[in-house]
């Protein structure tokens, strides 16, 4: 494990990311897509939609919020250790001078467990069940997957939304079976982490480019953002007016009911 202090990532590390981010998520071609929502903000409000900006990961500062959540895993390493030896001897750090009897008299189980990750109440697992952190899950990903793109670099330029895509259904070549974790699962945390980055607001980088996917989304519910009575209003208002406009509307033409053939008939491929 890397000193805690030192930085989990490389510069070559950080633009791989940022490309296999962008790779991921092609957030420019999703804000072009027919009958894609927009925002009712001033354009002044939504930067990422000015004329020739192509509307990238890299806007919302994901790598620099991921290096982040690496470099806070160091304190969890000392926990997940401590858990490591709670689960095999569950009773080990008990207070109680005959713990096992306590528990016999309470009708409980001789062998106790500590199931704190088999109760899904961890982020991240190991592949025997032991809980890790962000940091630990991740470094031995990064020389394979800088291998695989220096590998494919050998090609020509790089397909990173190719490559997300291998990575993600295990068909990368590049990503040798025995690697732990597989492609695949590398590829679900790293989406998972870039959504959290993007979605969570404590991404650094100023409003409102901040909760520019919150915006494109919808989610208008987030930190900072007040509703008052005007806007209820406004918004009643606006409820009022599309339902006298669908009222209004004429009614559609009547269907022709369907023809249902008399009971006990053949069916009509049989006539």
């Amino acid at each position: 494990m890397p000193n805690p202090v030192d930085s989990p990532l490389t510069e070559d590390l950080r633009v791989i990311l940022g490309n296999l981010a962008e790779g991921l998520f092609d957030l420019t071609a999703w804000l072009n897509s027919p009958g894609k929502y927009e925002p009712p903000l001033p354009a002044k409000d939504m930067p990422w939609r000015a004329a020739g900006h192509r509307f990238s990961p890299s806007d919302l500062k994901v790598i620099p919020f991921f290096e982040g959540s690496l470099r806070e895993a160091s304190g969890e390493d000392d926990l997940f250790n401590r858990w490591a030896k709670v689960t095999a001897n569950p009773l080990r750090f008990s207070p109680m001078e005959d713990v096992q009897g306590w528990r016999k008299n309470r009708g409980l189980a001789s062998v106790p467990q500590f199931g704190i990750a088999k109760s899904a109440n961890v982020f991240l697992t190991d592949s025997v069940g032991h809980a890790i952190s962000r940091r630990a899950f991740y470094d031995p990903c990064w020389a394979v997957l800088q291998a695989a793109v220096a590998a494919r670099l050998k090609k020509g330029p790089v397909d990173f939304g190719g490559l997300a895509n291998d990575l993600a259904t295990d068909l990368a070549p590049e990503w040798p079976r025995t690697i732990n974790p597989p492609s695949s699962v590398f590829i679900a945390q790293f989406v998972c982490d870039l959504l959290y980055a993007m979605l969570g607001m404590r991404n650094p980088v100023a409003p409102p480019m901040q909760y520019a996917l919150l915006a494109e989304l919808g989610e208008f519910r987030r930190a900072g953002n007040a509703f008052e009575p005007s806007d209820v209003a406004a918004n009643v208002a606006a409820l009022r007016k599309l339902l006298e406009k669908m009222l209004a509307a004429p009614p559609p033409p009547p269907v022709t009911p369907p023809v249902h053939p008399a009971v006990g008939s053949p069916p009509h491929d049989k006539l």
